[in-house]
């Protein structure tokens, strides 16, 4: 079994529905429970949006190839509303994604995936999950802790923990 981290974020619809749907879906998927992050609230990255993201990450176990958990967080996706990416590769508002940012200390370097995600490090949204979840945390690939990954990120946007 190898500890997943899947990094959740929504800004269409019921944002916090959405992402509790997801978890949901993924425990459902993946025969297992899962331990989340609390909920974050940010503006859109890499777009400019009128509605914030709530973001959340998740750690699972699970046995399955990295590309057998891509395949099924694409369809939980589809499942809970989200249309097909944009043709030229831009980013987008959405009712969810669900992005693999880590598997184990496994790398992975492919057209249809690449692990650990390739923004995680620029993106402070991702970097206070990740921290929220597991405060210990360190970046297996560049052995980093989370808290020094944050410190240098260059993403100075504001992370708001949501309340209700």
């Amino acid at each position: 079994m190898v500890e997943v981290i899947l990094g959740l974020g929504s800004n269409l619809g019921d944002k916090k529905s959405n992402i509790e749907n997801a978890v949901y879906a993924i425990e459902t998927a993946f025969d297992c429970e899962s331990k989340s992050s609390r909920l974050f609230r940010s503006k859109a990255w890499g777009f400019n949006s009128d509605s914030y993201f709530l973001n959340s990450c998740i750690s699972i176990k699970t046995s399955l190839s990295p590309f057998e958990v891509l395949s099924i967080t694409k369809s939980i996706e589809k499942q809970i509303g989200r249309v097909k990416k944009s043709k030229n590769n831009t980013y987008e508002s959405r009712v969810i994604d669900i992005d693999i940012l880590y598997y184990g200390d496994k790398q992975i370097t492919h057209s249809e995936l690449t692990i650990p995600h390739p923004h995680i490090s620029s993106r402070a949204f991702v970097i206070t999950t990740i921290k929220d979840l597991n405060p210990e945390f360190m970046d297996p690939v560049n052995n980093q802790s989370i808290e020094r990954m944050l410190s240098v990120c260059n993403d100075k946007s504001s992370v708001i923990l949501y309340e209700d």
